[in-house]
């Protein structure tokens, strides 16, 4: 297996700051009166709170409680945007579209091909970007935003929370934004996809196609900070509502550090097995740098939830011993 060492991006993510191209999530525009009750009636989080500048991240479930899809919402004066996954910017389109009904005054508009985004990370993303943009970023909310100059080109600056990885989420028009991103570019290294998974994982941050999807619901994926537990009326919510008052959330997101000689290719959907059956799914796995070993993220029955407990991860014919982690298996530094 190839053990990555601590290189400089990765370093630069964990001790001060580093940045991705992230412009392959979808970016969508929602427009018309009735935008905000729209996605209100469909998704998870109480979103009528939400003015210009806020933002707060939401799921999509089907009337089972399954996932659909995580999104981030983000409120303007007469518009908001949504930041799907970059391989559901299509399929969410057409999802909502379907959903409009006769009499709503909503239009949604798959603007991902329009806008770069670049994602910052480490404790030193909001010191540098402050500098950048000549003005303290700093009092902004997690998922908010603002308007930002950077290199003489306005930007989208949006702060991460707690389901995102990058502290900050920079959004500027494509064809506008070169002077922008070679800005950024000089305040620290470019990641690539292997670092940025294994910061993902390290982070304990589920991730769609992974973690989350179709086969589980949003309570057993971690993602109660896109909930809002007292809001009703919305597709999914006597599942989720069930499994709250009812205490029948069955799984949880864990993590699970692997035995020391695990292989971690093909991991991805492996079974995992707990008392004699396949009750469990591992999500993602990696090697992490940091912490020297094979890390990952699995959802298992709640039983089995409890750090220090043991696990059989099956790959193919292979057992591969676990033991159950705490998350986040690294705490991130957010630099505020």
């Amino acid at each position: 297996m190839l053990r990555a060492e601590l290189t400089l991006a990765y370093a630069a993510a964990r001790r001060s700051v580093a940045l991705v191209d992230v412009s392959e999530h979808g970016w969508l525009r929602v427009t018309g009166r009735d935008r905000l009750d729209f996605l209100q009636r469909l998704s998870t989080n109480d979103l009528r709170g939400l003015a210009a500048g806020g933002g707060l991240p939401t799921v999509l479930c089907s009337a089972t409680g399954r996932m659909i899809a995580l999104l981030v919402v983000l409120a303007g004066e007469e518009v908001l945007f949504a930041r799907t996954a970059p391989e559901q910017k299509q399929s969410v389109a057409r999802y909502l579209e379907g959903l409009i009904f006769w009499g709503d005054e909503v239009e949604i508009a798959d603007a991902s091909a329009e806008v770069m985004q670049i994602g910052l990370f480490g404790p030193g993303a909001t010191p540098a970007l402050n500098a950048l943009a000549g003005k303290p970023l700093d009092e902004i909310a997690p998922y908010g935003w603002t308007h930002a100059t950077i290199a003489g080109e306005e930007l989208v600056v949006q702060r991460g929370g707690s389901l995102e990885l990058a502290n900050w989420t920079l959004v500027a028009p494509a064809a506008h934004g070169e002077g922008a991103r070679a800005a950024l570019q000089r305040i620290g290294p470019a990641l690539d996809k292997a670092e940025l998974e294994s910061l993902r994982i390290e982070s304990g941050i589920p991730s769609w196609g992974s973690e989350l999807g179709e086969q589980a619901t949003p309570l057993e994926t971690g993602l109660e900070d896109a909930i809002a537990t007292s809001k009703g009326c919305y597709t999914g919510q006597e599942v989720i509502a069930r499994q709250l008052n009812y205490d029948k959330i069955t799984r949880r997101l864990v993590g699970l550090n692997l035995a020391e000689t695990a292989e971690t290719a093909g991991l991805a959907g492996a079974p995992v097995r707990v008392a004699g059956s396949r009750n469990g799914y591992v999500g993602s796995a990696t090697w992490s740098p940091l912490l020297r070993r094979s890390i990952a993220l699995a959802v298992v029955p709640r039983d089995a939830a409890t750090p220090g407990g043991t696990v059989t991860v099956l790959r193919g014919d292979e057992e591969i011993a676990a033991t159950v982690a705490q998350l986040p298996f690294v705490t991130r530094q957010r630099g505020e």
